[in-house]
């Protein structure tokens, strides 16, 4: 695989080309691609191509592209298309970004909370006491308001209810 024409096929943002490309990278060029995925990869506005080169760089699995894929999913560009890019992260040690994931699984849709559930999961490394603190102060207020919630919703229920008990 030519990668003059995969860069030239991001820059024109052919989706197809884009996809057919990546599937013919070799193991061998894998140091000369992963620069230039991740450069498209920041740079696209493309959700179709951000997630086709967030997939080839999780499975070529260099540890490179872990913090700009951090970035990437705390930009707000992003939002409502993180699930992908939280995906690829997967097979990689992402301890360090732990407020992050943390953060994502409180305020995203299903697919980013299922994500984010499942880096939590595989989670091996030491986190630094602030970073474990904070993260657990977030998650426990996230859980007092959906109690607080949970209350209002009954409260209301029950006075739906009792309102077709007097008519």
């Amino acid at each position: 695989m030519n990668i003059n024409l995969l860069e030239n096929a991001l820059e024109k943002n052919n989706v197809e080309e884009v996809e057919r490309l990546i599937t013919e990278i070799s193991s061998h060029q894998h140091n000369e691609v992963v620069p230039v995925l991740i450069k498209h990869i920041t740079l696209t506005e493309k959700p179709g191509i951000r997630n086709a080169l967030a997939i080839a760089l999780r499975d070529i699995g260099n540890e490179k592209m872990v913090s700009p894929l951090i970035d990437l999913i705390n930009d707000p560009k992003t939002l409502g298309s993180r699930g992908t890019l939280l995906y690829a992260l997967e097979p990689f040690n992402c301890t360090e970004h732990l407020e992050t994931i943390v953060q994502q699984f409180l305020t995203g849709n299903f697919e980013v909370q299922a994500m984010a559930y499942q880096l939590l999961e595989s989670m091996n490394g030491k986190v630094p006491a602030d970073v474990l603190l904070k993260s657990l102060q977030k998650v426990k207020e996230q859980l007092n308001e959906i109690e607080r919630q949970q209350e209002l919703h009954t409260d209301v229920l029950d006075f739906l209810f009792n309102m077709n008990e007097t008519y």
